[in-house]
């Protein structure tokens, strides 16, 4: 039986956006299994979640991805949770190799201290131009908290956006370099594994935020190294992530 996604909309045509949920996407995807998608409103998620058992993740705070799986009546959260579950219940094609699963947790937390950390608050104003109009308001409160902020114009300042756009350029020329240093096209050489899936995963999330010019500079930069790597991983995944209608407002 089909597994079941439950994933964040967005107002895009597509919906799909979201970085974490877009890792599990990959995951399934990768492995053939069969899935149903769950649209739940960020405003819904606490209450959705309690119903179908799901456990809180980092924080005691209810996220997605959560996946339930008829097969076997699991219910799991975490985009790194369901990798490992999908590993040990669905043994084909591996997407984290044998001992190496705290490694790839860290390999993720310096990706976002180097990259994501310092335009994070840029991410989210621009995120917000993508909401519903029902989880607009949720969106709105739960970032004003994260960042503790009180008004939505002092999360990303006009006069800092020139910053967080190199800042965020600048994190992904040290992950360029990881990658020279891989000796193959993936971050462990000529192994593929859910390290390079969070990598694009985060890519799925800005070219849904970013408009098309914004979009060709990133692509491009380190030789065109990030739109190959996520072409390289939805071809490994026989997936389709990532590639959104043009955007015409420019933070630039």
């Amino acid at each position: 039986q089909p597994i079941i996604l439950y994933d964040i909309p967005s107002k895009l045509p597509q919906k799909k956006w979201a970085p974490n949920p877009s890792k599990t996407r990959f995951c399934l995807g990768h492995k053939g299994l069969p899935y149903e998608v769950i649209w739940v409103e960020l405003r819904d998620i606490t209450s959705t979640m309690t119903g179908i058992g799901a456990s809180p993740t980092a924080g005691e705070r209810y996220t997605l991805p959560v996946i339930k799986d008829p097969n076997t009546g699991a219910v799991v959260s975490d985009s790194h949770a369901i990798a490992k579950y999908l590993d040990d219940t669905y043994s084909d094609k591996p997407l984290i190799p044998r001992g190496v699963h705290v490694l790839v947790q860290t390999f993720e937390t310096l990706f976002i201290s180097t990259v994501l950390k310092p335009s994070l608050r840029l991410l989210m104003a621009r995120t917000l131009e993508i909401q519903t109009g029902i989880s607009r308001e949720a969106f709105i409160k739960s970032r004003l908290k994260m960042f503790r902020e009180t008004r939505w114009e002092d999360v990303a300042p006009e006069g800092k956006t020139q910053q967080m756009w190199a800042a965020l350029k600048s994190g992904l020329g040290a992950v360029d370099g990881w990658y020279q240093k891989s000796g193959g096209r993936w971050i462990m050489g000529d192994t593929f594994s859910f390290a390079d899936i969070i990598v694009v995963s985060w890519m799925v999330w800005w070219n849904a935020v970013f408009n098309e010019q914004e979009r060709q500079e990133l692509h491009a930069l380190h030789g065109g190294r990030w739109a190959r790597l996520l072409a390289d991983v939805n071809a490994e995944c026989n997936t389709d992530l990532g590639y959104f209608e043009k955007h015409n407002q420019s933070f630039l």
